[in-house]
């Protein structure tokens, strides 16, 4: 593989050529670049050595390397781990380039927090994926590129829907109310983890925002490294409890310039057998007593909303390298995804520059890269917690298969409660476009043997519109009470950052080696928006509304408004040390002073220090032969959590809804601080067999405490809210991380690898009963008599979101449900949600996975290559709202259709609706995530201008093995209550399709 590294790492390895140089008096200089004889990109760290002495030398971020070669010496020995050594003979010439055969690189570089290393000689729990082993096909998004790929790292998309939100997990959940994403770091730069696009709710129910990384183009993508545990993550100190994913995009290499071209074209379809079996016409007349709901046609409305969707992926890249010392990449990308329903899809315009410079003999290097984006996402009317008349899923799941969807006079539409869903498509426009331009200029100065400065600026701005329109034609009592709707929702946002770092490399003796950095950080933070919202429109063409707001006659104040969030200041200091003893003891040490305006008065500062050790116990005499690498990782640290709302240490004011003034709405807390989690980390490396096995094994347990929480006020008093750390209330997350990689077969014409990933978690949260004696209630349960229904609830020795439920216990004679008699007291309390041990409740499942697991095959036969990957996760459930919301007696009799389960119960219409275990799921699956299949041909030499063309056929989520009977497991729909979040509950989600793509890269 290649070793692939961000800016920083480069001037890491030109200290690394300035200590290993010998400086001795020399006759001439020798120059040159040393590169993959293959792939022709630069070897980074390569060693040159004049034959015969210890004169030698280190490659750079370009590959170039320079030498000092006395009168007589004749040759250079060029040598990288992996590759065959070679000798060149020297001429007259001084400048002397070199192509390397390459073997099996042993030592992978990988990326840290302000730097790189060498995986061989990291202390903490860091885990890298290079373009080689992303997951293929059609990706809009980083995180699809490592889903399930990594040991520890859980992503779960809230719905198959383009451009939908994920939830990423690292080691699991460890927040209530701050979030649990990580940080997100590109090429260096912290990115705002909040949403810069806007949800929605005109009346249909609430819409989520966009996924705010939808910005960059995965085809930009070099590598992604995960950051773990607190070891590693300590050096981002108050953002760095989640877990850290630092993004390294691609940047230019050495030599003549090359043009890179990669297209795709492909469709998205909706998997068989993971559609609900909803009833015919002739099934639901014969099975529903009800004569007057039979109209005499047969339809499906839920194969009227779908659709066969295209997908697009076009990429084309221009790069290469100057005689002065430059290098340069420029690429542009579109992406064009139809979703699978109708009136959904993401469009995607990118753009990228990246150059580099080196001046003054190789001693200071600048450059700077940007990355410009436009995004059209389309939405259809799909909500997160729509009530009993429906959102446009939820209308064709029950639509009446003997009802016509329209006549002569246009489409039938009859009532609020049984809405059209092709009138949805008709009369429901919902399109949110984000403009984003992110970038970064850098300097890094050489100033003695050993010493490097740098200094970086970067810079993130976004502007997102969403503009939802829905007609005065849809019969739907949002829409017709208001003659219709147009809302515009724009969103701004802007980041700066300013950083300077000292690094310091050098052997202090011959049996110790330091590396040491220290920084200063300052970033900045500002977000802004408005919404403007006008009802009662004179025309009847929603397309027109948000074009121009002058058609509607009404604009309710309570429905406008702006937000200006108070501007968030993080200054930081940090260092790190590592000591490298005799080659075989490894020590870190890191420590970071974050100062957040968000922390209160009393608490501006935090310090969050971590240390780590490493035994290469493969380099001692005594070490088993078998092994190439052994080595035992130990670390700690102490990580925080600032991730909440802007303001909220600060007394707050916000207008009054009728304009006449202010209203208190937060009342400030000095004593605000910063979440913090505690963590503790075994591991192990191993390699053996000529490195052809390699593997980790680890064992974490992490504890966060000073949890974030919004109260109400204590009553009486104003109705506002105050911020609070809540004293003795912690949330623990241990597991174990297992990881190998195998080469099986490694031979000119065969290859074949191997790898598998599987993690175990356990999660629990203590305390909170000291003060929420009933628990923190959230999981909102949506549909028809269900209002106010909960079925999540967070309390002590349970984890994370645990589902708090009636037990089902069957129908009884009469047809009507029962449920278990949990506190003994002979009556039925399962209707609503109370204390634990004071209701016919309990706590019945989990939505977190105990399990989860990935493997991946590569299988390449001389130009054919094969690689499959699959993924599971196991000892979970999903709360099925859909089930419990349409799929009833009652519903079926009322005239609504339903899946064919129904049949096959006692049940009757006077059974009421009640959350219970009977609609709790395993959500254990094994999905085959990715297939694909590819040619490379062979490149006759007199086709020149062509390097390489490769063909090749992609299928994504091609089978599912799973007992759920919804559309799929992996799901999260928003069912936060009182902004408290929810995980694992299922609400009509956008399935998520099966794509196939065919494509082709080249390089000319």
């Amino acid at each position: 593989m290649k070793l692939k590294l961000n800016n920083f790492t480069k001037f890491v390895l030109l200290i690394a050529l300035l200590a290993c140089s010998n400086f001795a008096l020399a006759q001439r200089t020798v120059t040159g670049t040393v590169t993959d004889g293959e792939t022709d990109e630069p070897l980074i760290g390569a060693t040159v050595i004049v034959v015969g002495t210890s004169n030698g030398a280190i490659t750079d971020f370009d590959g170039k390397y320079s030498i000092e070669v006395e009168e007589g010496q004749t040759q250079l020995e060029f040598s990288y781990t992996g590759f065959a050594n070679t000798v060149v003979e020297l001429g007259a010439s001084n400048v002397v380039d070199v192509q390397l055969k390459a073997g099996t690189v042993l030592d992978e570089v990988v990326v840290i927090g302000y730097g790189s290393v060498r995986k061989q000689d990291a202390t903490g729990a860091v885990d890298v994926v290079g373009e080689e082993d992303f997951n293929q096909g059609f990706q809009t998004t980083p995180e699809q590129l490592i889903q399930g790929r990594l040991a520890g790292v859980q992503i779960t998309g809230s719905s198959g829907e383009p451009g939908a939100a994920v939830d990423i997990r690292i080691r699991g959940a460890s927040s209530i109310r701050s979030g649990n994403n990580p940080l997100i770091v590109l090429d260096g730069i912290p990115l705002d983890g909040r949403d810069i696009s806007a949800g929605a709710d005109v009346g249909a129910g609430r819409q989520s925002a966009r996924n705010p990384l939808n910005f960059i183009n995965p085809a930009d993508i070099e590598s992604i490294s995960v950051l773990k545990d607190a070891s590693a993550t300590a050096i981002y100190g108050s953002r760095g409890a989640n877990g850290v994913i630092l993004i390294t995009t691609k940047k230019g290499t050495s030599g003549k310039p090359t043009v890179e071209l990669s297209s795709s074209i492909g469709i998205n379809t909706m998997p068989e057998g993971r559609k609900y079996d909803l009833l015919s016409a002739d099934r639901f007349v014969t099975e529903t007593n009800n004569s007057n709901i039979d109209f005499g046609d047969d339809v499906n409305a839920f194969d009227e909303i779908l659709r066969t969707g295209v997908v697009q992926n076009h990429n084309l890249t221009y790069g290469g390298s100057t005689e002065s010392g430059g290098r340069y990449r420029l690429s542009v990308g579109i992406q064009d995804q139809e979703g699978i329903i109708k009136d959904t899809g993401l469009k995607k315009y990118s753009g990228t520059i990246n150059i580099t410079q080196s001046l003054f003999n190789d001693r200071v290097d600048v450059g700077g890269k940007m990355i410009a984006s436009f995004i059209n996402d389309q939405a259809a009317a799909l909500s997160d917690q729509v009530g009993a008349e429906g959102d446009m899923m939820v209308s064709a799941l029950r639509w009446n298969p003997t009802r016509p969807f329209s006549d002569v006079a246009g489409f039938i539409q009859p009532s609020d409660n049984e809405r059209n869903p092709l009138a949805f498509l008709e009369y429901y426009d919902d399109v949110t476009e984000t403009s984003r331009i992110f970038g970064n200029i850098f300097a890094n100065v050489k100033i003695i043997d050993g010493l490097t400065y740098k200094f970086n600026y970067g810079i993130d701005r976004s502007e997102s519109s969403r503009r939802v329109a829905v007609s005065r034609l849809l019969n739907a009592n949002f829409a017709i009470g208001s003659g219709g709707i147009g809302v515009i929702d724009n969103i701004e946002a802007y980041t700066q950052l300013f950083e300077h770092t000292l690094e310091y490399n050098k052997d202090l003796n011959s049996n110790v080696g330091l590396n040491a950095i220290v920084g200063y950080s300052y970033q900045e933070f500002i977000r802004k928006g408005n919404t403007q919202r006008g009802t009662g429109y004179s025309v009847d063409d929603q397309s027109l509304y948000v074009n121009n707001l002058n058609f509607a006659s009404s604009f309710p104040p309570n429905d406008n408004s702006s937000f200006f969030d108070p501007k968030d200041e993080l200054q930081s200091f940090f260092g790190r040390l590592n000591f490298d003893i005799n080659g075989k003891y490894l020590i870190t040490g890191t420590v970071r002073a974050d100062g957040s305006s968000r922390f209160g008065d009393d608490n501006k500062y935090g310090v969050f220090p971590s240390a780590a050790v490493a035994w290469k116990i493969s380099e001692e005499d005594f070490a088993p032969e078998v092994f190439d690498d052994l080595k035992l990782r130990v670390g700690w640290g102490i990580t925080g959590n600032q991730e909440f709302p802007s303001g909220s240490a600060q007394t707050v004011f916000k207008p009054l809804d009728d304009g006449s003034g202010l209203q208190q709405d937060n009342i400030g807390n000095p004593a605000l601080q910063w979440e913090e989690t505690t963590q503790y980390n075994v591991g192990i490396d191993f390699g053996f067999g000529d490195y052809r096995f390699t593997g980790s094994i680890d064992y974490f347990f992490k504890q966060t405490e000073d949890l974030l929480f919004r109260l109400r006020a204590a009553q009486p008093g104003p109705d506002v809210f105050v911020w609070r750390n809540l004293e003795g209330v912690t949330v623990d997350n241990s597991g174990l991380e297992f990881n190998i990689n195998a080469l099986l077969v490694d031979k000119s014409d065969f290859n074949w690898e191997l790898g598998f990933n599987a993690s175990y978690y356990q999660n629990e949260i203590n305390g909170v009963s000291n003060i929420f004696p009933a628990g923190i209630i959230t999981g909102e349960i949506n549909g028809q008599g269900l209002s106010n229904q909960r079925g999540q609830l967070l309390f002590d020795g349970q984890p994370l979101y645990a589902f708090y439920l009636p037990v089902f216990n069957g129908f009884n004679s009469e047809g009507i449900a029962q449920y278990e008699d949990i506190n003994g007291d002979n009556e039925n309390t399962a209707s609503g949600i109370v204390p634990p041990g004071l209701g016919d409740r309990k706590f019945v499942g989990d939505p977190n996975p105990d399990f989860t697991i990935g493997f991946r095959s590569a299988v390449r036969y001389k130009d054919f290559d094969v690689s499959v990957y699959l993924q599971g996760a196991f000892g979970h459930q999903v709360f099925d709202n859909t089930a419990l919301a349409l799929f009833s007696r009652a519903a079926l009799e009322g005239g609504a259709n339903v899946d064919e389960r129904v049949l096959s119960t006692a049940q009757v219409a006077g059974d009421a609706p009640i959350p219970s275990t009977l609609f709790l799921e395993d959500a254990d699956h094994v999905r085959l995530a990715n297939l694909t299949i590819g040619y490379t041909f062979p490149v006759p030499e007199t086709m020149t201008w062509l390097s390489s063309l490769r063909l090749f056929l992609t299928g994504q989520n091609l089978f599912l093995i799973t007992g759920y009977k919804g559309f799929d497991p992996e799901v999260n729909k928003n069912k936060n209550v009182d902004d408290v979040p929810s995980f694992g509950i299922d609400y009509a989600a956008y399935p998520r399709a099966r794509t196939f793509t065919l494509g082709v890269n080249a390089v000319f």
